[in-house]
């Protein structure tokens, strides 16, 4: 029984990345229509988080940023993931020749938003900044995330399903890169720039 709902499942979302691929969707409607109100939900939810809400590490004195330090923090995040999904979108299309895809930089955009789009949905964990809290959701919707992936490369990038394996861990591999340099760079303005207050 759990093997057919397993392939019941597995069936449904290809067909939605079948769906996905023939509304043919621009790089621009992609961007505008989707990716640029999906960045504002971790941008947001960073700011309410480190500036209303606040966190605890290690101590029982709980740790605000200043509501600049909060706007610049929050905006470089958004321009980071913005950055970060067209870098993702660039190196699928890099390596579609390697799997004998043929797709368009169009087709690797859409793929890289909407694969992306669990992990950006769970960002608003960030409104309640408490560690275990959001590496549980972080960690569940990037499950999620990968699941979506392996079976829309298969689709989106007509690929065979050996080398979408494949195309999926090189992917994977991309994405953890630009993420790292995401981290780093965050960590940097946060220990320069940033303001903070104790409370």
């Amino acid at each position: 029984m759990v093997a057919v709902n397993n392939l019941l499942s597995h069936l449904w979302v290809a067909r939605v990345w079948q769906n996905l691929r023939a509304k043919r969707i621009s790089i621009w409607q992609c961007y505008f229509n989707r990716l640029s109100w999906l960045a504002l939900i971790p941008a947001v939810s960073v700011y309410i988080g480190f500036t209303q809400v606040g966190w605890v590490l290690g101590g029982s004195e709980r740790n605000f940023l200043t509501p600049e330090s909060g706007i610049m923090l929050g905006a470089t995040l958004y321009i980071g993931i913005i950055l970060g999904i067209s870098c993702i979108g660039k190196g699928i299309h890099w390596m579609e020749k390697t799997y004998g895809s043929g797709s368009s930089y169009r087709t690797c955009v859409v793929l890289a938003t909407y694969v992306a789009t669990p992990v950006l949905l769970g960002s608003a964990v960030f409104v309640w900044p408490i560690l275990w809290l959001v590496l549980t959701v972080l960690s569940l919707t990037a499950a999620i995330s990968i699941y979506l992936m392996f079976i829309g490369v298969n689709v989106m990038m007509q690929v065979q399903e050996n080398r979408g394996t494949l195309y999926s861990v090189s992917i994977m591999t991309i994405a953890l890169c630009v993420f790292v340099g995401m981290i780093i760079t965050e960590v940097v303005l946060f220990s320069t720039v940033l303001t903070l207050t104790i409370r």
